[in-house]
């Protein structure tokens, strides 16, 4: 034990200016692949989960797009930190077809909060830094790393669920353009998005059907090589559909175990007059251990404009945070 400690004492002095050194390299790594507003949010979300007390409930349906009817308990917080992959998905909108011979795009990170409000409504926010490499038509090729978009939704309820009917909801918000329209990360507009969301418990899995419309800010082509492609002005008034089936949790419902929940979605953007109609098929699976939540999914572009294939990943932790203040 002496020859250990004569030895950390010698040389405590090299350690140390060896740690400071690594810890200035990897910050000006980072700090040059994240932005500010990206890291905010990041530790924002991160130091909230991880001071607030834990709760039971949990109700997204992550990796799915799909949305369930019922909202959050009033004061429960989902907290969300994920990742996802689309290969040739033709992003953003309003890229003219045949413009891409390739595109790779990445979603990280993703991050997702959502609290509940009153026991009837759902206040959420999601934000994305994006990375895209692609390769135009005309051979030129370009990768970006940057903002992507805020988008900001509430969720009501209508009516509770009952012994024939389903539960009912609508969700209403905005996507606000923070992504860069130069660097082809977005659009550089504002989309307006309405949903009627139906869900159904049959016990052995649940049914969610989202049915909307979505209107998507029309600023013109977002591709340099094309740029008379479309005629700036207006928006493009687009129907928005998304099914999905989720499983009841499979194992114990006993405390420190794991569950499991299996699920699939068919999701779209359809009667676009711009070319930006969608279509893909989702599956994916969510394992839960107490507050905590992983998931995970795959999906499968059903036409042209949508993903050859696409991956989804991440966990998404639920707290209360009124406990802070000795409220349970």
């Amino acid at each position: 034990m002496r020859g250990l400690h004569g030895k950390n004492a010698s040389t405590r002095a090299p350690l140390l200016q060896l740690r400071l050194n690594l810890s200035q390299k990897a910050g000006m790594l980072i700090s040059r692949c994240w932005s500010r507003r990206g890291w905010t949010f990041t530790l924002f979300v991160g130091l909230l989960a991880a001071w607030c007390p834990p709760a039971t409930h949990g109700y997204t349906l992550l990796p799915l797009a799909v949305e369930a009817a019922d909202p959050l308990p009033h004061g429960v917080v989902e907290a969300g930190l994920g990742t996802s992959y689309f290969k040739d998905m033709r992003f953003p909108a309003f890229t003219p077809p045949g413009t891409l011979d390739r595109q790779d795009l990445v979603a990280v990170p993703q991050l997702v909060f959502r609290i509940g409000a009153g026991g009837w409504a759902e206040i959420q926010a999601n934000y994305e830094m994006l990375y895209l490499d692609e390769t135009w038509s005309t051979g030129k090729t370009n990768h970006q790393y940057n903002s992507g978009d805020l988008r900001l939704f509430t969720k009501v309820r209508v009516m509770h669920e009952r012994e024939w009917l389903p539960a009912l909801s609508v969700r209403f918000g905005v996507k606000l353009p923070n992504a860069v329209r130069a660097e082809r990360l977005g659009t550089d507009d504002t989309d307006f998005g309405a949903d009627v969301i139906a869900s159904k418990d049959f016990g052995f899995v649940s049914a969610h059907v989202n049915l909307g419309v979505l209107l998507i800010g029309n600023s013109g082509s977002t591709m340099p090589t094309f740029p008379n492609w479309y005629t700036p002005g207006g928006q493009d008034d687009t129907v928005h559909y998304d099914v999905g089936f989720v499983s009841a949790p499979l194992g114990k419902a006993e405390p420190g175990s794991v569950s499991v929940r299996l699920m699939g979605e068919f999701a779209g953007i359809g009667a676009s007059h711009y070319n930006n109609d969608q279509a893909a098929m989702r599956l994916g699976l969510q394992a839960q251990r107490g507050p905590l939540k992983l998931y995970l999914g795959t999906s499968v572009g059903l036409i042209t404009a949508s993903e050859d294939v696409g991956f989804t990943a991440g966990f998404v932790y639920t707290f209360e945070p009124a406990k802070w203040f000795g409220d349970a």
